[in-house]
C-alpha cells in the first residue's frame, strides 16, 4: 500500500507540472475552458531554490469498495539536498502507516521537469483558472487545472493547483475516482521552505 501511494503522490505531481503547461492565465478565482486556455510553459519547479527548501505534503485516500469504507493517511516531505547547473536531486520521505521510506530523484534543470511521456499521456483539461490558497498562514497565488480521466473502467475527476512560490511547485490534489469503486484522495501542502 505505501508504494502505490508514493507512485501516486509522485506520479501525480509530474501530472500536475504537466497541466500547469496547459494552463492560463487570468485574475483569481476565475476559470477558463480547455478551448481559451494559451500554453505557458512554466520553469523547472526546483529551479528558483536553494538546497535545503523543502515541501512537506499531507495525503489521505478514502475508498469504499462493496460497502466498506477504508481510509489511509501518509506524509510526503520533498527535500532539495544537491543543486548543480544540470540536475536538482530532491529527497522524497514518505511515511504511511508507520513506516518511512526514503528515496532521492535527480530531476534536470536544463529541460523541463515533466517528461515528454508524462505531457503526452496527460488528459485536456476541462477549466484552467487561477485562485489564493492559504498554506500555514501564507497566502499562494496557485494555478489550478481540472481534468477527467477514464482508464481500464476507473472513471476519475482531478484538480491540482500549483505554486511557482512552492518548492516542487505542488500545493494541493483531489482526486475522485466513481467506478468500479468509489475513491477520493486529496493531498495538500501543510508546510514549505524556499530558501
Amino acid at each position: 500500500m505505501r508504494s502505490i501511494l508514493l507512485t501516486v503522490c509522485v506520479g501525480l505531481i509530474a501530472f500536475s507540472l504537466a497541466c500547469t503547461k496547459k494552463s492560463a492565465g487570468g485574475t483569481a478565482g476565475e476559470t477558463q475552458t480547455a478551448s481559451k486556455a494559451t500554453a505557458k510553459a512554466p520553469a523547472n519547479p526546483w529551479e528558483a531554490f536553494g538546497v535545503g527548501s523543502y515541501a512537506k505534503q499531507k495525503m489521505t485516500s478514502v475508498m469504499n469498495m462493496a460497502g466498506k469504507k477504508t481510509s489511509t493517511t501518509s506524509e510526503m516531505k520533498q527535500t532539495l539536498v544537491e543543486k548543480t547547473a544540470d540536475k536538482a536531486v530532491v529527497e522524497i520521505e514518505t511515511t504511511t502507516m508507520g513506516m518511512t521510506n526514503k528515496t532521492k530523484m535527480d530531476i534536470p534543470l536544463t529541460a523541463p521537469a515533466v517528461t515528454a511521456a508524462a505531457t503526452t499521456q496527460a488528459p485536456p483539461p476541462l477549466s484552467t483558472g487561477k485562485e489564493t490558497l492559504t498554506v500555514a498562514g501564507k497566502s499562494l497565488d496557485c494555478q489550478w487545472v481540472e481534468t477527467e480521466t477514464n482508464q481500464g473502467g476507473n472513471k476519475s475527476n482531478v484538480k491540482v493547483w500549483t505554486s511557482s512560490d512552492v518548492p516542487g511547485g505542488a500545493v494541493k490534489m483531489v482526486t475522485k475516482t466513481t467506478s468500479p469503486m468509489e475513491m477520493e484522495v486529496t493531498s495538500e501542502l501543510v508546510e514549505f521552505a524556499a530558501k
